[in-house]
């Protein structure tokens, strides 16, 4: 019989937190990947949120009336989609967790900027399950209460708790249904302010972040990717972008796209990039040398499937 160490497995999570540590440039990557998505899908409910009608003489929404019933309804499926369930956790939800795993709040190497993106993130998750629970209240139940009859007002205790025969009130008419369902617009709408000022903490964040984060290659790669989300976000071009992050030398952030481009065989890619490097420093050798080769590397490759 082979004997089997009673410690075999214990050096399993260790090498679990290894392969992590191994890949945390990719993970950090996909939390502003995965942040850009979520940003942007806040942006389009509170253009949802902010399309509908208004309390008559106020500038509140009026999230009880009829007429925005199509945008409550609209609002509570993005909020669904961007937060899921326990079974099916949405991009926001899948997003913490993440945050949670890159930069925990205790351990030896605590990363300060780090802890505020995963408290800023986790905030952000739990008021958006708020405001889903009190939209998801408004749809289901505001339509039916709003038609309940208040009972009529009166005088003394007396005379609510002894009503004449026949003219007794229905239970629910003894409860103050508008009042509560106001409280739940009034949250509503504080909810809304608040994942609006959450999400613009977090986004400036991220972007004082990005110069520690500079040699991290597949961010930067996703950074020229999106680009033109870049550009809306935080209001700066790329070059902008790149000057501040690779300390006034823009040229060596298209570089490092190229050489991210260039070790995963994105050829034409890689060229792009270098060229922009070129454009902003002319006399950049890494660029000049690369596009020499890739030009050529380009050009060969397209002779080989010409002739095939």
């Amino acid at each position: 019989m082979q004997f089997i160490p009673a410690n075999i497995n214990s050096n399993r999570p260790q090498r679990r937190e290894d392969w992590f540590e191994q890949r945390r440039d990719f993970f950090v990557r996909r939390v502003f990947g995965d942040f850009f998505t979520v940003l942007v899908s806040f942006q389009e409910l509170c253009q949802l949120y902010t399309s509908c009608s208004r309390a008559e003489n106020t500038n509140n929404v009026d999230l009880l009336s009829g007429n925005n019933e199509k945008q409550r309804n609209q609002i509570w499926g993005r909020l669904t989609n961007m937060v899921g369930t326990e079974m099916d956790k949405g991009p926001l939800w899948q997003l913490k967790d993440l945050c949670h795993r890159i930069w925990p709040n205790d351990g030896e190497y605590f990363d300060t900027d780090g802890a505020l993106i995963d408290w800023f993130i986790g905030s952000i998750f739990h008021e958006a399950m708020k405001l889903k629970e009190n939209i998801y209240i408004l749809n289901s139940y505001g339509p039916s209460a709003s038609r309940i009859s208040p009972a009529p007002a009166s005088n003394s205790v007396r005379e609510k708790n002894v009503q004449p025969m026949g003219f007794a009130p229905q239970p629910a008419q003894c409860v103050d249904i508008r009042g509560m369902l106001q409280r739940i617009v009034v949250a509503v709408i504080d909810q809304m302010e608040q994942l609006a000022f959450l999400f613009g903490q977090t986004n400036y964040m991220l972007r004082i972040m990005l110069p520690n984060l500079s040699p991290n290659m597949l961010l930067v790669r996703l950074l020229v990717e999106q680009e033109e989300i870049v550009q809306t976000l935080w209001g700066e071009t790329m070059e902008a972008v790149f000057d501040d992050m690779f300390y006034g030398d823009p040229a060596q952030g298209f570089c490092a796209a190229g050489r991210s481009y260039m070790s995963g065989q994105w050829y034409p890619q890689a060229l792009t990039m270098y060229q922009r490097a070129k454009g902003l420093d002319g006399g950049c050798s890494e660029a000049i040398t690369k596009m020499y080769q890739l030009k050529a590397m380009i050009d060969q490759n397209n002779e080989l499937l010409g002739g095939a």
